[in-house]
Order: C-alpha cells, then sequence, then structure tokens
C-alpha cells in the first residue's frame, strides 16, 4: 500500500503520457444506487431526499430513450463511467460524453471524451460531430457516433490527450485531425489536419480574435482559449499546452488537465464540492443541480489507488505544483485575465464537463467552482465590473496565494 502511494504521489508530479498504459474496461461492478427524482409531497409537507429533476436533466433522461441508452448496457457501473454506457448525453443541445475507466498500473485515472453535435451538416444531412479529447475506438462506440451524425472534427487538446488520435484518423479518413499548438512535431504518426494557432483567443476577449484555419469549425459555435502561459520548470518547455473550448449552445465549458474533478471516497457524484466550498465558507444549496442522479449515480466506495490519486496525488500536490511553479512569473497576469474571462465576464458557464472526474452542473456552482480552482472572486454585483476583466493582469496576480 506504501509503494502504490509513493507511486501516485509521483505520478501526480510528473502526470505525462509516457506512463499511462491503455484503456481496458473495469472489471470490479458496483451496486448501482440510481436516485430518481422525487416530488414534494404536498399532504404531509415532508420535504424529499433529492429534488425534482430539472427540466435539462429529463431532456438528457429522454435523449438515453431515444438512442436506447441503459444504465450497464456497455461496461459495469463505476465512479469513471457512473452509468456504465457507451455513450452518455451530458448537455443540450447536442453534448455526448464518452466515459471510460483509464488504468496506469492497475489504477483507474479515468478519462472523458466529448462529442459534440455541430449546427452544420454533412451533404447528405447527417449533423456535423467534433470529437473533443479522443478515447479508444471499439465497434459498439463506432456504432453509437453513426446514431448522431457524421465524424467531421477530431481535436487533441493537449500534449497528454492524444494517444487514440491516430485510430481516429485511420477510421474517418475523411474527418479532419486537429492538435493543441506544437502537437504535430511531437506525434507523427498522426495524419494531422493542422493545428490550433498559438495563443488563440475568442472574439470578444479584449483582443482581436486569432486568424485560424478556413477548414476548422465555426469558432462562433465552440470558441477556443489556448492556455500559453506554462511552462516545465524541468524542461523549460510547454508542459500540457492545453486548448480549453466552450461551446456556446450549451453553455458548456470542456478542460483536459487544466480543471479536474476527482470525487471523494463515498462515490456521491460532485459531493466533494460541497467539502471543498465549505472550506471557503460557500454553501452549497440543498437542490443543487449537480448531485447524483439517474445519469450519474452514486457508485460505492471508490478504489483506494484512484482515491489517493485524485485526492492527493492531484488535488493536494499537482494542483500547488501547477499553479505555483509550472505558470511562467511573467505571464500569470495572463493567466488571471483568462481565468477570469472564464469565470466571470466572456462564458455563462453552465455545465463544466472535465477530461477527469464529475460533470459540473448549474451556472452558479460552476463560477463557484471555478472561482476556488483558480483563487479569484467574481463582482457579480457589477455589469461594469463583469464587462472589465480585460484590464485585469496590469497589477500583481492573486491566483497564487
Amino acid at each position: 500500500m506504501m509503494k502504490s502511494a509513493i507511486i501516485i504521489i509521483a505520478i501526480a508530479l510528473i502526470h505525462t503520457s509516457s506512463f499511462i498504459d491503455a484503456f481496458h474496461l473495469q472489471q470490479t461492478t458496483h451496486s448501482s444506487n440510481i436516485i430518481l427524482a422525487a416530488s414534494k409531497d404536498d399532504k404531509n409537507n415532508s420535504i424529499p431526499e433529492v429534488y425534482p429533476l430539472s427540466r435539462k436533466k429529463l431532456m438528457l433522461i429522454d435523449e438515453t430513450k431515444r438512442l436506447d441508452i441503459s444504465k450497464g448496457s456497455y461496461s459495469s457501473i463505476g465512479w469513471s463511467n457512473r452509468l456504465g454506457s457507451v455513450i452518455t448525453p451530458a448537455a443540450i443541445p447536442g453534448v455526448y460524453t464518452v466515459d471510460r475507466p483509464f488504468y496506469w498500473n492497475k489504477i483507474d485515472v479515468g478519462c472523458r471524451c466529448t462529442i459534440i453535435q455541430l449546427s452544420s451538416e454533412t451533404t447528405d444531412g447527417n449533423k456535423e460531430l467534433l470529437i473533443h479529447s479522443p478515447v479508444g475506438l471499439d465497434p459498439p462506440l463506432i456504432d453509437a457516433l453513426t446514431k448522431l451524425g457524421t465524424v467531421t472534427h477530431v481535436i487533441s487538446p493537449n500534449y497528454e490527450h492524444v494517444k487514440y488520435a491516430y485510430q481516429w484518423a485511420n477510421q474517418y479518413p475523411n474527418a479532419k485531425i486537429w492538435g493543441c499548438p506544437g502537437l504535430s512535431e511531437k506525434e507523427t504518426n498522426v495524419k494531422w489536419t493542422g493545428e490550433v494557432p498559438y495563443g488563440a483567443r475568442p472574439e470578444g476577449y479584449g483582443q482581436d480574435e486569432t486568424q485560424h484555419n478556413n477548414e476548422m469549425w465555426d469558432w462562433e459555435e465552440v470558441q477556443p482559449i489556448h492556455i500559453d502561459i506554462e511552462s516545465n520548470p524541468f524542461t523549460g518547455n510547454a508542459f500540457f499546452n492545453e486548448v480549453i473550448y466552450y461551446h456556446v449552445p450549451s453553455r458548456t465549458l470542456l478542460t483536459t488537465d487544466l480543471y479536474w474533478n476527482y470525487p471523494r471516497g463515498d462515490g456521491v457524484t460532485n459531493g466533494q464540492l460541497v467539502d471543498e466550498l465549505r472550506t471557503k465558507g460557500i454553501d452549497i444549496p440543498t437542490d443543487n443541480d449537480s448531485s447524483s442522479w439517474e445519469l450519474a449515480p452514486e457508485v460505492g466506495e471508490i478504489p483506494l489507488g484512484s482515491k489517493l490519486w485524485g485526492k492527493v496525488g492531484m488535488d493536494k500536490l499537482f494542483y500547488p505544483f501547477y499553479m505555483n511553479l509550472m505558470v511562467k512569473k511573467d505571464r500569470r497576469g495572463e493567466f488571471e485575465c483568462i481565468a477570469r474571462y472564464i469565470t466571470c465576464s466572456g462564458w455563462e458557464i453552465e455545465t463544466i464537463i472535465p477530461a477527469h472526474g464529475d460533470i459540473v452542473r448549474g451556472k452558479e456552482l460552476c463560477r463557484q467552482v471555478l472561482e476556488k480552482h483558480f483563487n479569484i472572486q467574481c463582482d457579480i454585483t457589477s455589469e461594469e465590473g463583469l464587462a472589465s476583466t480585460a484590464s485585469y493582469g496590469a497589477g500583481p496576480p492573486e491566483l497564487f496565494n
């Protein structure tokens, strides 16, 4: 056990794909504790254990029925695939996740791919699909994709989330394969269409929109920001070189390693958010939209190795390492500008889909979570304060207390 703990701590500091093995389906089973919506009983005035599901969640449940998705239909239910399905509807409109266990040294560290149905269509009338952070392909996933549309764009958003890009390029030769800046030089086995431009920013960020390849998707629909502020202190080069994305129609933020959200040990969906925010004196409403529900059930005790990886290795060790040592000193002002644009003024985020851990739902909760992660506070009482974030970064940032 001690040896495993040491290994977890080491990998949290290194966090590089050269140590990670291929995907495997999770073999252990968990009892599914599916929490369904409950309504208030006006007769006895009792308070339900779980508040009624929001309309969006009911629409997502209806989408699982349309696609004939059932719990445990693809793999056993666990924290890294809470529904055990080949794909899971995640946001409205047209956002789906491919949740998979990801094993390193027999430890499930979890990973998630996101599918976005774009507003554009192919010549035969199918919805174009954008794939973010590709996972391993298999026949069930390929079949599920055909029900959603045609794969036209595949994005590897940072240096780590690229392992299966070659599979998608081979399976979908007509799709455009995109990488983060500099990725094509590192992964020469992939037939790349191109890269997201260095320093990419969306229109409205406070500078001119970054010029990009006209073969790319519509940047007004899926907006990128390149996290061009980091340096590996051991090599002097970019570590993740991540590009994050915002899907405007669903108000969804997509991240890989800039933000993660590993669950606490009891397997309650987003239970750790309550604990973490309360340490900041923030109480989450009991009817928040991120608790366990039908498409994200409780899964029981998280395996020890996974728990150590997420709550010790990543949260306690890697997070301060990244924030204090990997963000360049001369770029911390720009990092704060990015953080405030994401959290406070530019993107109205209602869903956060991280590659690692639980999905976060609800506009207020998403803001609170990002404020805590970036150690900032939005001025939500003043429209002028919200609109002035482009001026942040001139003075010393407060991200790294």
